[in-house]
C-alpha cells in the first residue's frame, strides 16, 4: 500500500508552487542583486580592489553584504511558510483542502516539497551564477569551496526557518500570530533565560549574570547566532544539531497535523495544552520584565521587585487571555492565574536550594589549572591592541600555584562579603579554568572600604602585577617604532626614538609596576599625570598611564627624556594644598569633592575644601613634595593636591609619612 507521506500528486504540487512562485522570484532577484551585482558594483567603485579580499580562512561570499543576505534568509522562508499553511487558518480553505481525496500526510508533504523547492532553487541558481562569473574576476575574492559552503550554510538557515514556520502553523489558528511566533520561538527561550538571570543577580551573591547573558544572547538565540557566521562560522556540532532539528520538526509535524482538530481554525492556539503553555510562558516574561524594571531603578529592593513581578504577571496574563479569547470583553479566568502563582512557588523551592549551593561553591586548588581575577568581568584583553608585537596570552590568567591559592582565598572572602547587586560596590570578577575543561565564573560587588583589605594579598602578587599590566604583553620590543610621553598637565608630547632610551624608559615603568601594589581594585586614583604611548611598526598603539607616585618612571622622564625636565614638576603647578584625610569620614568627603567638581572650567583659586587644608606657597617645599620618593599611591592621612597651569586640571596623591 502506498504511503500517505510519500504519495505525490502533480496537480496539488503545482497549486502550491503557483502560490509561492512570486516569493521564489523575488528571492532570486534579491540574492542576485546582493551578491553578483553587488560585488560587481563595489569592485567597479573601489580604487584599491585588494581591500575587498576576505581575511584568511573567511568565506569570500559571506564577506560581501552578509547583513543584507541574512535579511533575505530571515524573511523569505517565513513568508513561504505562512502562504503555504494559510489554508489551515481559514475555515473555508481548510474545509476545502480536507475534502480532497488526500490524507493529511499527503497535504503536508506537498507543502514541504513546494516550499523546499521555492527556497532551494534561488540559492542553487545564485551559486551557479557565482561559479560561472568566477573565472572573469581577476582577484581571488572567493573560491569554489566558498560557493558550496555558502550554499550549504544558507540552506540550513533557510530550511530551518521554513520548517519552524510550518511547525508553528500546526499549533496556531491565526496567520499573524503564526508569523510573530515563527520568530518568537527562536527568541522566547533565550529571552526567558536572560530575564531570569537579570533578576537573579540582585539576589544571588556571585552570580556571573553578565557573562551568562552574553553567552545566551550570542549562542542561545539562533537569529543572533546566524547573523555572526561571517566572523564565527557554525561548528560541526552546531550544523549537526540544526540539521537534526529540521528532520525532527518535519517528522513530528506529520503526527501533529494528523491529530490536529479540524475546527482548530476558530482557535488562536489549536491544542489546549499549548494554549496554556503559550499563556504561562509570556506571562512569565511579562512578570520578569516588571520585576527587572523596579529592581534596576531601586537596586534590587526585594519588596519593590516582587511588586513589579506581580504587576507584570497580572498585566501579561490579562493580555494573553485577550489574545487567546479574541475579545476585549474578557471573562478573567482567575483559577488559571492562581495555578500559575502556585506553580511558581513550587519551582521556587529547588531554585533557592540551587542558588544556595551556587553561592558557596569554591573550586578546590587541585581542580584549577588557571584563574583570572580582575575589576572587570570579561577577561578578553579588548583594551590591548592587535599588534604583532603583542602577546595577549601574557595577560589575564594566573597559573602559578601561589597565585591560584591567593585567588581561592580571596574568593572565599568574597562569598562572605560580596553583595548580589549590579549597582552596589566595586566589581570583582573571577573565572577559573578547571582540569576537566570546564569553567567556573563569579561576579561580585564589594563595599569599597572592605575592598583594599581583602585584595591586598593578590595585589602584591608579582604574577598578578604582570598579568594585570598591559606593559608586560610586549613580546617583541624590536617592533617598537617610538614612544610618546603625553604630559597632560602641560598639554604637550615628548617623543622618544632612540632604541636604548626607549628600552630604559619601559624598564623603569616595569620596575615601578613590580615595586608598587597593583592599581587594580582601587576605588579611586587621582594621581594620573600622563601616559606613555608605545607605537609599533604596524601602526598599533599601546597606552600605559603614568602616576605621580611612580618614582623610577617620573625621575627617568625628568632626567633623561629630552624636554622632560619639567614633567609633573613644581614649575607646572598653579596652586597646591596639603589636605588632611585621617578619618574615614574625611577620606570619603575628599573623594566626593574630587568626583563632584570640574576644575578645568574653574577660573578662581581652589577653596571650600570639605577637609582641613593648608596651601603650599614655598617653592622649595613644593619641589620636595613633588619628589616621587615622598609620594605614595596608597591611602595616607595626608594628600597633596595640585592644580596644573596648562589645563587647570587637578591631581591628588598620598604623602609618605
Amino acid at each position: 500500500m502506498k504511503s500517505g507521506i510519500l504519495s505525490f500528486n502533480k496537480g496539488l504540487f503545482q497549486q502550491h508552487v503557483r502560490s509561492v512562485l512570486w516569493i521564489s522570484i523575488f528571492f532570486v532577484l534579491a540574492l542576485l542583486i546582493i551578491l553578483p551585482l553587488g560585488m560587481w558594483m563595489v569592485f567597479l567603485n573601489t580604487e584599491t580592489p585588494e581591500e575587498l579580499l576576505p581575511a584568511k580562512g573567511k568565506n569570500g561570499l559571506l564577506h560581501f553584504f552578509y547583513g543584507f543576505q541574512y535579511v533575505t534568509f530571515l524573511v523569505f522562508p517565513v513568508i513561504t511558510g505562512l502562504v503555504l499553511t494559510s489554508y489551515m487558518t481559514k475555515k473555508g480553505s481548510s474545509d476545502f483542502m480536507n475534502s480532497l481525496p488526500f490524507k493529511r500526510e499527503t497535504l503536508l508533504t506537498h507543502v514541504y516539497a513546494a516550499g523546499g523547492a521555492a527556497l532551494t532553487l534561488p540559492v542553487v541558481l545564485n551559486g551557479i551564477v557565482m561559479l560561472l562569473i568566477r573565472p572573469f574576476i581577476k582577484l581571488p575574492l572567493y573560491t569554489i569551496s566558498d560557493v558550496f559552503s555558502w550554499m550549504g550554510l544558507s540552506l540550513v538557515i533557510i530550511l530551518l526557518l521554513f520548517a519552524v514556520t510550518v511547525f508553528v502553523g500546526l499549533f496556531i489558528g491565526s496567520t499573524l500570530l503564526q508569523g510573530v511566533m515563527a520568530y518568537g520561538i527562536f527568541i522566547l527561550p533565550g529571552a526567558l533565560i536572560m530575564l531570569v538571570l537579570s533578576n537573579a543577580r540582585f539576589f544571588v551573591n556571585g552570580l556571573a549574570a553578565d557573562a551568562y547573558i552574553e553567552n545566551v544572547f550570542q549562542e542561545g538565540i539562533f537569529l543572533i547566532r546566524g547573523s555572526l557566521i561571517e566572523n564565527k562560522p557554525f561548528s560541526g556540532l552546531e550544523l549537526t544539531l540544526y540539521i537534526a532539528l529540521i528532520v525532527v520538526l518535519v517528522a513530528v509535524s506529520y503526527f501533529v497535523y494528523k491529530i490536529r482538530p479540524a475546527e482548530a481554525v476558530d482557535e488562536t492556539i489549536a491544542f489546549p495544552f499549548f494554549r496554556s503553555l503559550f499563556i504561562f510562558s509570556l506571562t512569565l516574561m511579562a512578570m520578569l520584565t516588571g520585576g527587572l524594571y523596579f529592581a534596576e531603578f531601586l537596586d534590587g529592593a526585594f519588596g519593590w521587585t516582587m511588586f513589579g513581578c506581580l504587576i507584570g504577571a497580572f498585566a501579561g496574563y490579562t493580555i494573553m487571555q485577550m489574545i487567546v479569547q479574541k475579545t476585549l470583553r474578557l471573562a478573567w479566568p482567575w483559577k488559571g492565574f492562581v495555578l500559575y502563582i502556585a506553580a511558581l512557588l513550587v519551582l521556587l523551592v529547588p531554585t533557592v536550594i540551587f542558588a544556595n549551593i551556587y553561592e558557596k561553591k569554591v573550586p578546590e586548588e587541585n581542580e584549577v589549572t588557571s584563574v583570572y581575577i580582575g575589576d572587570h568581568f570579561f577577561d578578553n584583553a579588548s583594551y590591548i591592541p592587535d599588534s604583532v608585537a603583542i602577546d595577549k596570552a601574557m595577560t589575564g590568567e594566573l597559573k602559578e600555584r601561589e597565585s591560584i591559592q591567593q585567588a581561592i582565598s580571596l574568593h572565599k572572602q568574597l562569598v562572605k562579603k560580596g553583595k548580589p547587586s549590579r549597582q552596589r560596590g566595586y566589581p570583582v570578577g573571577i573565572k577559573y579554568k578547571l582540569k576537566d575543561g570546564s569553567q567556573v565564573q563569579r561576579h561580585y560587588y564589594v563595599e569599597s572600604k572592605q575592598l583594599a583589605g581583602i585584595t591586598e594579598e593578590i595585589r602584591n602578587n608579582p604574577e598578578f602585577k604582570r598579568k594585570s599590566n598591559p606593559l608586560f604583553t610586549i613580546s617583541r620590543p624590536e617592533k617598537i617604532s617610538y614612544l610618546t610621553v603625553v604630559e597632560t598637565q602641560a598639554t604637550r608630547q615628548l617623543r622618544v626614538t632612540e632604541q636604548k632610551e626607549m628600552m630604559d624608559l619601559l624598564q623603569m615603568m616595569k620596575n615601578d609596576a613590580l615595586n608598587e601594589t597593583s592599581p587594580q581594585f582601587k576605588e579611586y586614583d587621582f594621581s594620573y599625570v600622563g601616559e606613555v604611548q608605545v607605537w609599533f611598526t604596524d601602526g598599533e598603539m599601546l597606552s600605559v598611564p603614568i602616576y605621580l607616585g611612580q618614582e623610577q618612571t617620573v625621575n627617568y622622564i625628568r632626567q633623561k627624556v629630552k624636554g622632560g625636565s619639567s614633567f609633573a614638576s613644581a614649575e607646572q603647578v598653579l596652586e597646591a594644598y596639603i589636605l588632611t584625610t585621617d578619618t574615614e569620614e574625611r577620606r570619603q568627603q575628599f573623594i566626593d569633592y574630587m568626583n563632584e567638581n570640574s576644575f578645568v572650567d574653574q577660573a578662581s583659586p581652589l577653596g571650600d575644601f570639605p577637609v582641613p587644608a593648608q596651601q603650599v606657597k614655598d617653592p622649595a617645599q613644593l619641589k620636595k613634595l613633588l619628589d616621587p620618593a615622598n609620594l605614595s599611591d596608597e591611602d595616607s592621612s595626608k594628600k597633596l593636591l595640585v592644580r596644573w597651569r596648562g589645563n587647570k586640571e587637578v591631581s591628588a596623591v598620598g604623602i609618605r609619612e
